[in-house]
């Protein structure tokens, strides 16, 4: 399993410098199917022989988030690896779904405008620009159900 070439190209670039630990939970990260919580890292350490205790794990996962690699789900408090994170300058779209838990990445610099655009007309400093939407993923929902109530109907026309 390797990581794709603009991954590594910015990690190079934001010189990330990796330990054993750091390294082990982001390939536990790149690896996984689904979003993980710290625990769920802890214990696949565990299982692979690595030692670690809850607190190392979180600074790994504080690290990572800082340096944009990493997302943090707060909704489920789960951790899931940036597919894109030479794209973070646009605001972040999370879609996470309420049955499998997958998340898919959107980046539009529009939203990040009127984000800005909002914080600044309202005096607020805005920390971490992700908005999470929940719903259920194409998988979990049939392409007729997941649109049919966003589409207008016949009689709403």
């Amino acid at each position: 399993m390797s990581y794709p070439a603009p991954f590594l190209d910015y990690c190079s670039a934001i010189e990330l410098k990796f330990t054993s630990l750091r390294k082990s939970v982001l390939f536990l990260l790149w690896g996984a199917e689904k979003p993980l919580k710290a625990y769920e890292i802890l214990d696949k350490l565990l299982q692979s022989k690595q030692s670690s205790k809850p607190p190392a794990v979180y600074r790994v996962l504080d690290y990572f988030v800082e340096s944009g690699v990493v997302h943090k789900i707060e909704s489920i408090q789960s951790y899931t690896l940036c597919h894109a994170p030479e794209k973070q300058r646009a605001t972040e779209v999370l879609m996470v779904c309420n049955d499998c838990h997958q998340v898919h990445e959107v980046y539009d610099k529009t939203l990040r405008a009127l984000v800005q655009k909002l914080s600044a007309e309202n005096h607020f400093h805005l920390g971490h620009d992700a908005i999470e939407l929940k719903g259920l993923c194409r998988k979990c929902c049939p392409a007729s159900e997941a649109f049919s109530s966003v589409m207008p109907q016949e009689s709403e026309k």
